[in-house]
Parts: C-alpha cells; structure tokens; sequence
C-alpha cells in the first residue's frame, strides 16, 4: 500500500504568519515583473532574430552574469541585508525606465537592431539573477532552519501568484498598450519589491548580519581579503555543495535545451511580435498555475521529504518530454514547459532554498551565489554549445536537441538521488549527536582530556 504523506499539524504562530505575510507579498511583486519582461523578451527575440540566435544569446547572458557577480561578490559583506535590497531595487528601475525612454525615442527601429535585442534579453536575464537571488538570499537569513519547511511553502505561493499575474496582464495588455509601456509596470513593482525589504526589515528586525569593511590601501599584505571566488573556494571543499552543483548544471541544461525547442515551435507557429508576446503571457499564467496547485497540493506534503521531493522534478519532466519527441505541437509544448517551470517555480524552489538554511553565513551569500549565477549559467552555457553544434551540423533539429534534454534529464535523477541519501545521512547523524554526546563523558574517576571542559550534566 502506498504510504500517506502526512501534513505539518504545527499551527503558525503570529510572527511566523506575519513573516510569511512579508515575504510572500514581496516575492509576488518580484515575480509578476519577471513574467512582464520575459515574453517582451522572447517576443523581440524570435520577431527580430530568430531562436536560433538564443544559443550566442545565453553565452552573452553568461558573461555579463559572470562581470556582474564578481562585482557582487566583492562588495555584498561590506553592506547590510537591506542595503543590498535597496540599492539593487533603485537600480534596476532606473535602468527599465532608461529602456523605456529610448524605445520611445528611438522607436521600432532602435527595437529591431541586434545589438538592443541582446540588451533587452541580457537585462532581463541579470534581473531574473539578481533580484531572485536577493530575495531568497536575504529569506534564508531571516528565517530559521526550524520554521523552512513550513514558511518556504507558502512564501513560494506568492511568487506562484505573481507568475500568474505577469502571465495575465501580459495576455491582457500588450494588445492594448503594446510591449514598450509594459516596462513602466515592471519599474513601479521592482520600486513595490525594494519598500517590502525595507517594511520586513523594519518590522521583524532581525539580527544584524556582519558586515565586512573594505579593505584599506595601506592596509599589510598579510591581512586576509574577501575574494570574488571565497564562493568557487566554499563550494569545492563541501560534498553537499558539490551534490547541489551536479543538480543545478543537469536541470539548467535540459531546461535550456527544452525552452529552445519550444521557442522554436512558437516562432514556426506564430507570425507578429504581439502574437508572440500574448501568447508567452499566457503560457507565464498557464505555467504558474500548475505551479499554485504543484505549492498547495505537492509542497506540504514532499517538502518534509527530501529524497521524494528531489526525484519528484526530473521524473516528470523525463515523461513530459518524452511526450514532445512524439508530438511536438503547440499543445504539447505547453505541457513540456508547465512540467518544467511549474514544478521549478514551485517544488523544486522550495526544497533547493530548503537545503541551504543549515548552512553558515559564508554559504548562504557567497556558495548560493556562486551556484546561482556561475553554476546555473554554466549550464546554459554548456547547452548554448551543444546546440550550436547540432546546428552547425544539421541545423534545427528538435529530435537531436530532445535526445539531449533526456540524456541531462538522466544525470538530474542520478544526481538528486545521491543528494537525497546524503541528507538524510546528515540529519540522521546530526540527530545521534546529542545522544552519542551523553555517553561520551568520562568515566566515573577518570580526569577529562587535557584541555577540555568536564562534561556538564
């Protein structure tokens, strides 16, 4: 008989329904602008371009991530956490509307030159980066290893939602208003997301991360410095981190390479920019809404789980795409890209963020990103190879490129399987530590090792 399951029975207490209330809101604004830019991207994109320009576009994305972190990098320990908030919301909102002033000004002929194409796609895939990576960053440190399982589910529900509400008022709007006055309602939320940080800062008021000084010039050689890699150097030295990476690059490769492949269907299916961008709108609420019923439905259930919520992804994803290779159509494009996204968004969300909140200080800001941007791109990057290899040999090919996801797919359960098992290693090891400690006192008239304190009852 299959086994039941079961639901966490603690009721919230009001704090914990407070800091939920805080962080779910924020991530739904986060969100609902990341799903305004990501079909005026992909629309411009496949009008202007082609798909088969996106495999030179993740390598771009890649390199502007990469410049873009090593910055990051040096500098996050020398700010507190809603510094880093502040500053990133303010910045990306006068760059949207440095966007939207020039479309104006330079209309559709600034829109169609390649070199604006890979700026809009670029500037949207740093926002994605950054601003996501911000906000779970800065959740993993205000929330406690004992209330994650239980607050990551419905925190997660409100980026669900602002996927749904992206999706939904690109299908309702860009008909209307057009794509370029979309960019002012991501600029107004990204400014909505940064007064969050600041109102949920100001009202839990957590203890004060530490923060670094920069170093000074006249400072000796000797003196140990924070360098942009401390992330690369944290993650080499850490089995669990390792397993974390091998998940990510196999995830982020068979999800570049089925995004591909749907792109093409879209743009062999559909003919204007509009067209295009109304229809990825809707596709962002399509996905979002699996992801809803995945959050309330899967998520409390799996999340507790580890090994069961970190194989759930890659099986049905494997299935779905199998169902691509054999009908690859609109309709089933749809379905590939909800079994994907929906499940990412969702379960597959919450139980990574999950598996980082154990972790110091160092971890959480310097490995996360590390794997957040360098890891996660180079995955994209890997893909952007192999499909310019299968289109150098023989073109567009949506059987090559689906024999590919597979083969990544493999590698995820594989890799997701050994870090279940190594979790659940760890916490049934962290478990037996305070028992093992109670008998491992000295025993009655022995002296305690040199150095030590006597055990204390």
């Amino acid at each position: 008989m299959a086994r039941v399951l079961p639901l966490p029975r603690t009721p919230f207490t009001a704090a914990e329904r407070l800091k939920t209330a805080l962080l779910s809101v924020w991530f739904f604004s986060t969100i609902t602008a990341l799903w305004l830019l990501k079909p005026i991207r992909t629309a411009s994109l496949l009008t202007h371009l082609g798909a088969a320009e996106l495999p030179y576009l993740r390598f771009g994305a890649v390199i502007a991530v990469g410049v873009l972190v090593l910055g990051y990098s040096r500098v996050v320990n020398r700010f507190s956490r809603i510094e880093v908030v502040r500053g990133s919301s303010v910045l990306f909102a006068l760059v949207l509307l440095a966007f939207w002033v020039a479309l104006h000004l330079g209309g559709e002929a600034l829109g169609a030159q390649r070199w604006f194409v890979w700026a809009v796609f670029i500037l949207v895939d740093v926002y994605s980066t950054v601003m996501v990576t911000v906000f779970w960053t800065y959740t993993n440190d205000v929330v406690s290893r004992a209330e994650a399982d239980r607050l990551y589910g419905p925190i997660g529900v409100g980026g669900i939602l602002g996927g749904i509400a992206g999706g939904v008022l690109v299908d309702a709007l860009v008909k209307r208003i057009g794509p370029i006055d979309l960019l002012l309602w991501c600029a107004a939320l990204v400014l909505f997301g940064g007064g969050l940080g600041w109102l949920t800062e100001s009202i839990l008021k957590p203890a004060p991360r530490a923060v670094v000084p920069a170093p000074l010039a006249a400072d000796p050689p000797s003196r140990p410095r924070t360098g942009a890699l401390d992330g690369a150097r944290e993650v080499l030295k850490n089995p669990y981190l390792l397993s974390i990476v091998a998940i990510v690059l196999a995830y982020e490769f068979a999800a570049a390479v089925t995004d591909f492949v749907i792109n093409v269907v879209f743009e062999r299916t559909f003919d204007s920019e509009v067209e295009i961008a109304q229809m990825y709108g809707r596709l962002g609420w399509i996905v979002s809404g699996t992801a809803l019923l995945s959050q309330l439905v899967i998520v409390p259930r799996l999340l507790p789980f580890k090994r069961a919520a970190l194989l759930v992804p890659p099986v049905i994803m494997l299935a779905a795409t199998l169902g691509f290779a054999f009908f690859p159509v609109v309709a089933m494009a749809i379905v590939l890209a909800a079994s994907d996204r929906g499940l990412n968004y969702s379960l597959q969300q919450a139980v990574k963020e999950s598996l980082y909140v154990p972790l110091p200080d160092v971890q959480k800001y310097k490995a996360k990103a590390f794997i957040d941007v360098f890891v996660d791109r180079a995955g994209k990057a890997l893909s952007s190879v192999a499909l310019l290899t299968i289109i150098a040999v023989g073109g567009v090919s949506i059987a090559a490129c689906i024999a590919l996801a597979l083969a990544a797919l493999v590698v995820w359960i594989l890799a997701a399987n050994a870090l279940g098992r190594a979790y659940r290693t760890s916490i049934t090891a962290e478990a037996r530590a305070p028992e093992e400690a109670k008998f491992a006192s000295p025993s009655e008239g022995a002296a305690p090792p040199s150095g030590s304190s006597p055990a204390r009852g």
